[in-house]
């Protein structure tokens, strides 16, 4: 009799300790992710506005997104091979973003409304570098640039002799108080001629970088 109480006590103990027993918690495992490269917020922020690829066909290339001096609203041309735009107001519900570096600036002279003049000496054009571009711009809905091959030799001096320090002010000629506006800055004869710096060589000229 006494062993058989000895056996269930220990069936019972036995019972209990595994009741107790609890199980045990797997180590905790991250789940895996992929890492994924993305610019960043600040590299966004500083990167100009990227210019699209020329799409060429029958001897006219086409550049969609050209170039701008930034991402306000702008009227652009060429002459010469020296690009130049007026304008610069904010467009509506875009985030203003960084100025394109090839770009030169200044304010319009006359206008008092916050409007810029930029020109641009070296732009882009489509196919081989060796020929000469005649392009254009198309601004019914948005800024496109088109370009058609000359034909002929590239001038290394087209658009070369424009001064460094020439002061981009003029949109159109009644800008100038000499009636000639050359590739957004203002010829002159006499110190008068220039609203704003000094004149040399015939340009209006920055009074200091």
């Amino acid at each position: 009799m006494g062993g058989s109480r000895f056996a269930l006590c220990e069936l019972l103990l036995l019972a209990a300790a595994a009741g107790c027993r609890q199980p045990q918690a797997r180590p905790h495992r991250p789940l895996a992710t992929r890492a994924v490269s993305l610019p960043s917020a600040l590299a966004l922020a500083v990167a100009p506005r990227a210019a699209s690829r020329f799409a060429c066909q029958g001897g006219t290339c086409r550049q969609q997104q050209p170039r701008l001096p930034d991402t306000g609203e702008w009227r652009c041309a060429e002459s010469k091979h020296v690009v130049w735009c007026a304008g610069g107001e904010p467009a509506a519900g875009v985030v203003g973003g960084p100025p394109d570096r090839h770009f030169r600036c200044g304010p319009r002279w006359g206008t008092g409304a916050g409007e810029r003049v930029c020109i641009e000496r070296q732009p882009d054009y489509p196919g081989d570098p060796s020929l000469s571009y005649q392009c254009r711009f198309e601004q019914e809905q948005g800024v496109a640039r088109v370009c058609r091959s000359t034909d002929a030799k590239v001038d290394a001096k087209a658009g070369g002799d424009l001064a460094e320090r020439a002061l981009p002010a003029c949109w159109l000629d009644r800008d100038c108080p000499s009636g000639t506006c050359d590739r957004g800055a203002c010829r002159c004869a006499a110190p008068g001629d220039c609203q704003t710096g000094r004149c040399a060589n015939g340009l209006c000229l920055e009074a200091s970088p």
